[in-house]
C-alpha cells in the first residue's frame, strides 16, 4: 500500500515538473511606459495576463542579459 502511494506521488511530481519548466520570461510596456516582465508559457498568454499592459504593447522574449537590460527602462507612450 505504501509503495503504491509513493509511486503515485512520484508520478504526479514527474508530470507536474515539465509544465513548470515551459514558462519563459517576456517583456512588455505598461501604461506608465515602463518595461516590465512576466513569466508565461506562450506570448499570447503573456499578453493576456500582463498587468497594466499598454494597449499598443506587444511582448518580446527575454533571452539573456542583453534583453534583460531593457527591463525598467522608460518608453514614451503618448
Amino acid at each position: 500500500m505504501k509503495t503504491t502511494i509513493l509511486g503515485i506521488v512520484a508520478l504526479a511530481a514527474v508530470v507536474a515538473v515539465p509544465g513548470l519548466s515551459l514558462a519563459a520570461t517576456y517583456a512588455y510596456v505598461n501604461t506608465a511606459g515602463e518595461v516590465m516582465t512576466i513569466d508565461a508559457a506562450t506570448p499570447s498568454q503573456a499578453i493576456s495576463s500582463a498587468p497594466g499592459i499598454h494597449m499598443h504593447s506587444g511582448v518580446i522574449l527575454v533571452n539573456g542579459t542583453d534583453d534583460a537590460a531593457l527591463v525598467g527602462d522608460d518608453v514614451p507612450v503618448n
